[in-house]
Formats: structure tokens, C-alpha cells, sequence
């Protein structure tokens, strides 16, 4: 029992690392590298075919059914739209924001596990919804960034899609396919891939990328391999009013961190103190029964 905990708790560490990671590259090459919305896509693509690699080998072990790959297919097309609204996001506002914005978006799977026969705790309910008021304590004008309607607009789409996600893995690991977890992100990364190279079809052969944004890429597909592989699995172990909150939580509260070390972003003190209670309230969700 000791060794199943524990293997659950590291793999949800593990699922935190690879976000947090992520998040920081992301906030490096969009603004500094990806010029254009190709420039994403391009990035997309690259970072989708090494996840179509690592779970291409696991589908051939795990099983196919008509139902995997129809979610797989959905899976994919909102896994594509929620990356590039949140690489555009980035690129169009400071990380700290910009990652609370749309990590907010765990509210939506959340609530969807009273949909699922899981045991409804307003005690945690609160206290995420506490963890959502000390998001927006966070959400302070700093720097040299102006609200804009295009930034909202991207924030406001990426909070839908990221939020969907979590949804879909619920729903396909409460059914008798749950195993098939090769097999359903390898589906949904080729639909993804695809969607990436159509909307870039015209200008994709002419782009050129530096050797580091490919080591970007690289980096970020085996950064979404992890999170996605170890999320859907981790979706059907744990509720959902404490899987999402603390995965999703502890990513936006570290990444925070990371964007004051290693990108100089000020926070003022009523950010600190919406950063400190959301540590206090990730705490209390997995605390409180």
C-alpha cells in the first residue's frame, strides 16, 4: 500500500516538473524566438512528433478501440488549440499573469468529478475556490504591460481548451479503455501534429529554426509526453477535487517562482501574498477530507 502512495506521489512530482519546466522554456522562445503565429505552429509540430514517437511505442502494447481513437482525435484538436492560445498568451504578457489566467482553468475539471460517482467535499471545494480568490490577488498589473483585448482573448480561449482536457481524461479513464493510454495519445498528438501543419502549410517549408529551438522542442515534447502520459493515468487514481487543484496549483505557484528568479519579473506584495496563500491553500486541499 506504502509503495503505491508513494509511487503515485512521485509520478504526480514528476507530472509538476515536467510543467513547470515547460512553462519556462515556453515563456523564453515566445518572446524572444517564435516571431510569428507559424513560428508557433512550427514549434508545436516539432514538439508533437517526439510525443507521437514515445507513445507510438506504447500503443502497439497497450490496445486500440474505436472509442480511444474517436477521443483521441477530440483530445488532440483542443490539446493543439489550448498549447497555441497559451503560447500566444505568453508572447502577448508577462508569464506570472498570464499562466494564473489560464491555469484557473483547473475550476473546470474539478467540478467535473461529481459528474463521475466521485464523493462531493465542500471543504474542498472552498478552499479551491479560496486558491482561485489568492490567484486573483496575483493578477496585479506589473511591469511595462498594458491590459489588451487580444491578450484577454487569448487567455479567455486557452482557459477553455486547458480546462477541457481535463475533462476528456476523466471521461475516458472512468470507461473499460482506460488502458489504452498509448494508444489514446498517440491519436490525439497525430491530430494535434496535423492541425499544427495545415494551419501552417503555406510558409512551414520556408521557416528556419536555430539549433537551440529545435533543443527547445525536443525538450518541450518530452515535457508534454510526461505530463500528459502521467496525467491521465493519475486522472482515474485520484478525485478530481484533489488531482487538478494540486497538479495544476503547484505548476502555476512554481512557474510564478521561476518567472521572479530567472526572468526578473517583479511581483508586488499583494502578489506575494496571493503566491503565499495559494501555497497555504494546495496545502489545505490535500489536508482536508
Amino acid at each position: 500500500m506504502l509503495k503505491r502512495e508513494f509511487v503515485m506521489i512521485f509520478q504526480v512530482v514528476l507530472s509538476i516538473s515536467s510543467m513547470v519546466l515547460q512553462n519556462c522554456i515556453l515563456n523564453k522562445v515566445c518572446k524572444k524566438d517564435l516571431e510569428t503565429s507559424d513560428h508557433v505552429y512550427r514549434f508545436n509540430a516539432l514538439s508533437y512528433a517526439v510525443c507521437i514517437l514515445l507513445f507510438g511505442i506504447m500503443a502497439f502494447s497497450g490496445g486500440f478501440s474505436l472509442f480511444t481513437v474517436g477521443m483521441g482525435v477530440l483530445f488532440g484538436v483542443i490539446t493543439a488549440l489550448s498549447n497555441y492560445y497559451k503560447m500566444l498568451s505568453l508572447s502577448s504578457g508577462p508569464m506570472h499573469i498570464t499562466l494564473l489566467v489560464t491555469t484557473s482553468s483547473m475550476i473546470i475539471p474539478t467540478m467535473s468529478g461529481v459528474f463521475f460517482g466521485e464523493e462531493f467535499s465542500l471543504s474542498k471545494l472552498l478552499i479551491v475556490g479560496l486558491l482561485v480568490f489568492f490567484i486573483y490577488l496575483s493578477l496585479e498589473k506589473t511591469g511595462n504591460y498594458r491590459f489588451n483585448k487580444r491578450w484577454f482573448i487569448y487567455c479567455a480561449l486557452a482557459f477553455v481548451f486547458q480546462g477541457s482536457i481535463g475533462v476528456l481524461q476523466k471521461i475516458h479513464q472512468s470507461t473499460s479503455h482506460k488502458g489504452e493510454i498509448g494508444a489514446f495519445l498517440f491519436v490525439a498528438f497525430i491530430c494535434s501534429l496535423v492541425y499544427s501543419l495545415i494551419r501552417s502549410r503555406k510558409s512551414f517549408p520556408t521557416l528556419k529554426f536555430a539549433r537551440k529551438q529545435y533543443l527547445f522542442a525536443l525538450v518541450c515534447g518530452i515535457c508534454t509526453f510526461c505530463m500528459n502520459f502521467l496525467n491521465l493515468k493519475l486522472s482515474g487514481l485520484l478525485p478530481s477535487q484533489l488531482f487538478f487543484p494540486v497538479v495544476n496549483g503547484s505548476a502555476i505557484v512554481l512557474s510564478s517562482l521561476m518567472s521572479v528568479f530567472f526572468f526578473k519579473e517583479r511581483l508586488s506584495k499583494k502578489q506575494i501574498i496571493g503566491l503565499v496563500g495559494g501555497i497555504l491553500s494546495l496545502v489545505a486541499i490535500c489536508l482536508v477530507k
